[in-house]
């Protein structure tokens, strides 16, 4: 098969690594007349922008998202990209899967979420070491993986500005909850929020929990979000959520909280006593 990747980053370079080994041909950075597979792994706020510069190459491939985020509009991105591409079946390839343990061979699980068509694309990338869950919840799937990296900052501030076990246990939980919460107002499966797409994930060291500690121990936030130069998906997420507030049927506290802890505004401390004041 042969299968275009746009973004052939950290990411996009280890899962084209893989592919190739399973016998693909990977075309890196463009889309040829006859690829049939199209596999997106750039910054989520890019996703919607590199797919339309592609649109005269795009016909029928079916395309795979695996950027965490949401559309830079504050949608979802099934929404944005079925209207863009109504010819294309469009799925979402996450779960919690570091990209340099992809590389090395260590056992990795990835949920793939769409509609038809997505046995035969399990079929084409599983292998030994990287399993494939299937789904049809394309919301729920979506919704984990953009705010699992913002959680995640938040459980890095708490390791880095040195609380227990017992309070990072207590967020990871309070985290899963909200997420969940703003997914099913969305549409989504509740049972999907306690697989690999959102818990599992989560549960992972990234490097969105890696800023949160930077933060937590003291580092001015936005000079290091300035320093950094990968994606800083889980701001991204940040961001769109709080755009997306209207139209979201439930609470969206936590993520404020977040927000305001995040840049400086309460400290760690301030705002783990306010979520636990949500209980």
């Amino acid at each position: 098969m042969k299968i275009s990747i746009l973004g052939y980053g950290t990411f996009g370079g280890a899962l084209g690594s893989h592919l190739v080994l399973k016998g693909h041909k990977i075309i890196k950075e463009k889309i040829e007349v006859d690829t049939e597979v199209v596999i997106v792994a750039v910054p989520s706020y890019a996703v919607t922008d590199v797919l339309i510069a592609h649109k005269d190459e795009i016909n029928t491939q079916k395309i795979i998202i695996c950027s965490k985020g949401f559309d830079k509009s504050g949608d979802l991105f099934s929404n944005i990209l079925e209207k863009e591409f109504p010819n294309n079946q469009i799925y979402f390839l996450y779960g919690p899967t570091l990209a340099d343990e992809l590389e090395s061979g260590v056992l990795s699980v990835f949920v793939l979420a769409g509609g038809e068509g997505r046995e035969k694309l399990k079929k084409e990338i599983e292998s030994e070491k990287i399993r494939i869950v299937l789904s049809s919840d394309v919301i729920g799937v979506q919704v984990s993986a953009a705010l699992k990296n913002t959680v995640g900052i938040f459980l890095g501030i708490i390791e880095g500005a040195g609380m227990g076990q017992n309070t990072q246990g207590f967020i990871y939980s309070m985290g899963l909850q909200q997420i969940r919460n703003i997914g099913v107002s969305l549409g989504a499966n509740p049972d999907t929020f306690l697989g690999f797409a959102c818990a599992g994930d989560l549960f992972v060291k990234s490097r969105s929990r890696n800023i949160g500690v930077e933060i937590g121990r003291g580092k001015d936030p936005k000079k290091l979000l300035d320093e950094i130069t990968f994606p800083k998906e889980g701001i991204n997420s940040l961001e769109n959520i709080l755009k997306m507030e209207s139209r979201i049927k439930t609470d969206i506290f936590f993520f404020k909280i977040i927000n305001s802890v995040i840049f400086g505004e309460l400290t760690a401390e301030d705002g783990v006593r306010k979520i636990a004041e949500m209980i």
